[in-house]
């Protein structure tokens, strides 16, 4: 399914999101209030449990930047985006998570340093917020992605906050189609080997850390047994590649393995 919005747009925004009704509309707003015009929002319903979540949208209904879009089955948050990649058309993607906040003036710092800097993708400093939106802590991270990457250190960017190049993610396939988390982690270190990843210094996305949250939540969140298994399989996976003697044994690697779950996504109407 094509996404919809402004002939000649610049950068496609993807939201997907999963009974996250309570944050979603204020996400969207920090997204369609972005001093850059040439963008599309696609936000992706994770076949949510009930409809709350669709007023949160309709004071955007007229707005045509915004498509809205359910998945016929719940998939996760990477799958959902390897679909929408599908049809993007723009030359940028950026990614918002549904519970988190873009900062004024976010994208047009980020597409700034892809467009002048010769970078590839871009991710900038953020602040931590609670529940409640209370600021906790901010965090920068560092303007080289690649030189950290090469002294041992795997995060380098705030997933959500970035913004890439199209073009990269149809050479490396997308994310990690096989999994519901912690493949952020393995795009960016695919993405290392070929491309420059830079982040802006500037304060310019607010994160959400509460309880329900996939990075908090006990099945899901940093400690739980799938993400232990997941990292496993991606430093396995990693040390392969630094074993690779070649171009052509590496190229191999960094290839995402595609979906690996059939699902197809619907239009909204949200009037």
């Amino acid at each position: 399914m094509a996404t919809a919005g402004p002939a000649g747009a610049a950068v496609t925004v993807i939201l997907p999101h999963h009974d996250c009704a309570a944050y979603l509309g204020a996400a969207v707003a920090s997204v369609l209030a972005q001093d850059r015009p040439d963008l599309r929002l696609t936000v992706v319903d994770d076949c949510s449990p009930d409809e709350k979540w669709v007023p949160e949208l309709r004071p955007y209904a007229g707005d045509p930047r915004l498509t809205v879009l359910r998945t016929s089955r719940n998939v996760g948050h990477l799958r959902i985006k390897n679909k929408v990649l599908e049809s993007v058309d723009t030359p940028y993607v950026a990614f918002q998570d549904s519970d988190d906040i873009s900062l004024p003036g976010r994208l047009r710092h980020q597409l700034a340093a892809l467009e002048k800097d010769r970078a590839d993708l871009v991710g900038c400093a953020y602040s931590c917020i609670d529940e409640a939106g209370r600021t906790t802590g901010r965090r920068r991270m560092p303007r080289n992605g690649n030189l950290w990457m090469r002294l041992g250190r795997t995060t380098v960017l705030l997933h959500p906050s970035s913004v890439v190049r199209r073009s990269v993610l149809e050479t490396l396939g997308g994310f990690d189609g096989t999994v519901r988390l912690g493949a952020d982690t393995d795009f960016h270190l695919r993405a290392a080997r070929l491309y420059r990843l830079r982040s802006v210094r500037k304060v310019l996305y607010r994160y959400r850390i509460w309880p329900k949250s996939l990075t908090q939540a006990p099945d899901t969140g940093f400690g739980s047994a799938q993400r232990r298994a997941y990292t496993e399989a991606m430093t396995a996976q990693e040390e392969r590649r630094r074993r690779a003697r070649t171009r052509e044994e590496l190229l191999p690697l960094l290839i995402a393995p595609p979906n690996d779950i059939d699902f197809t996504l619907t239009r909204v109407e949200l009037g």
